[in-house]
């Protein structure tokens, strides 16, 4: 994790002056503190912050994906969820076409997870419609403002990162597939630097609707075009027709807290709901480190039975002085390996994630929203925000956000203790995953009780949970290249 120095400057009072951010990478991180700096609230740093992010974290999010962002408006005391994620393909299809689906195998360090990449797996991006609306719901300064740290990156380039160095590694079958994206992703994976001049070309045009145009209006044709010719099943009226749902966020008690968190079609929040439901009913005080680690299991179990259903994700969390919260969750899933027409944008590959996918693939109906496991998360006491988290990781975000939220309720652990303690993740075949780090007694004891996998070092496998709270402290996940900064 990068923690970076904090810095303190003056403001018109009006506007927030002060504020503090965690999200998967430095560069994300400073990009959102320097709206925060020049006096942007809460979601102004968000939006900046995910533009920034399209760049400095290219293999886990992009304009090509989609995301979520859970806002809480102070001023107005009143919470909102803005659901930008994919839309299943195909409206207005006649049907026929053989999709072009590319399997990939994914190697982390313990464990191997298969993908599918090409034209067939993409599914219809809301990301940019979902940023541009959150920008003209919720943000105070120009658009200009918000993508000038993106352009700032793309005109310099961006160096790898240990953990950018290992995604760029695992993923670069699927970078290189196509010889624009094998030009950009070159030698990333050895510690070159990453630049995209179609993308700077496109972020270059600062107009929303010049944007929201290109993607999703008179250049829709021709993306149909290129997907038919191509075993693509992405339509014109699919990207004309997408809309940003705005809903009321999911809230539930646990002790005392106010917990918002996703809603339906998506599920991620209702598997938190679950499992803290179990946890609300358990004595938790009066258990000792086994019972609770066992405890632990029991909720991470009744989720995986609850829903047995990717991709690589981020998020980023910020708080502001005038107690504005931001909880964005973004993701490309584990990219498709092609390009939206000369934009520079890579498109997600979420068609082609089992996990989300547990009826068979391309079996759901046109123009429904896809379900996903990103939970983005604010936690309330007594009216007030407390904490702002959320998590990347596929299916372990479920488990990431359990053991973090119980680590700071229950546990009474600080922030940074609650993100770096060592995680365990029950997966849906029954087998528990486990970081280095738990005492030798709990390891004896779950290892009677379920077959294990022992990792030998932590990993982004166990997500990467990005947290700020109400007395602007905050940590980054380490497991994911995490920074947090205060302002």
């Amino acid at each position: 994790m990068v923690e970076l120095q904090g810095c303190s400057m003056s403001f018109n009072r009006s506007l927030s002056d002060r504020g503090a951010v965690a999200s998967g990478h430095h560069l994300t991180t400073e990009a959102a503190c320097s709206v925060l700096q020049q006096g942007g609230n809460a979601f102004d740093a968000a939006i900046a912050g995910a533009f920034a992010a399209t760049v400095a974290e290219p293999c886990l999010t992009s304009l090509g994906g989609g995301g979520f962002l859970l806002a809480y408006d102070a001023g107005r005391a009143s919470s909102t969820l803005y659901d930008f994620f994919v839309d299943s393909p195909g409206k207005g299809s006649k049907g026929g076409l053989e999709p072009h689906f590319e399997p990939v195998e994914v190697c982390f360090a313990s464990t191997v997870q298969e993908f599918h990449a090409g034209l067939g797996s993409v599914a219809v991006p809301g990301m940019l419609k979902g940023l541009i609306e959150c920008y003209r719901d919720l943000c105070s300064m120009d658009i200009e403002d918000l993508v000038a740290p993106a352009l700032r990156l793309l005109e310099e380039g961006v160096g790898s990162s240990p953990f950018q160095l290992y995604l760029s590694r695992i993923l670069m079958p699927i970078l290189s597939m196509q010889e624009y994206g094998a030009g950009i992703f070159r030698g990333t994976d050895e510690g070159g630097r990453y630049y995209n001049p179609l993308y700077r070309e496109f972020l270059l045009l600062r107009d929303p609707g010049r944007w929201i145009d290109i993607v999703h209006g008179s250049g829709a044709l021709e993306l149909e075009g290129a997907m038919r010719s191509a075993g693509g099943l992405l339509t014109a009226l699919d990207l004309t027709e997408y809309q940003v749902a705005v809903r009321k966020p999911l809230v539930f008690e646990y002790r005392g807290h106010e917990i918002l968190t996703n809603c339906p079609p998506s599920f991620g929040g209702e598997l938190l709901a679950a499992a803290f439901g179990l946890l609300e009913q358990a004595e938790l005080e009066s258990m000792g480190s086994l019972e609770l680690a066992a405890e632990i299991v029991l909720a991470m179990k009744s989720m995986t039975e609850l829903r047995r259903t990717a991709g690589g994700t981020t998020h980023i969390s910020v708080i502001d002085g005038n107690g504005n919260a931001a909880s964005l969750t973004s993701s490309n899933g584990s990219n498709s390996g092609c390009y939206l027409g000369d934009t520079g944008v890579m498109l997600n590959n979420m068609m082609g994630e089992d996990d989300l996918h547990p009826g068979g693939f391309h079996a759901m109906t046109p123009g429904l929203r896809v379900g996903s496991m990103m939970s983005p998360t604010i936690i309330r006491r007594s009216g007030r925000v407390e904490i702002v988290l959320g998590s990347g990781g596929s299916k372990r975000i479920r488990t990431a956000m359990l053991q973090v939220i119980h680590n700071i309720i229950d546990r009474g652990l600080s922030v940074r203790e609650s993100v770096e303690a060592p995680r365990m993740h029950l997966d849906d075949e029954g087998t528990l995953h486990m970081e280095p780090g738990f005492d030798d007694e709990i390891t004896r004891a779950l290892f009677e009780r379920y077959p294990v996998n022992q990792w030998v070092s932590r990993d982004l496998y166990f997500g990467g949970v990005h947290v700020v709270n109400s007395a602007l402290e905050g940590w980054g996940d380490a497991r994911r290249g995490g920074a947090f900064r205060r302002v």
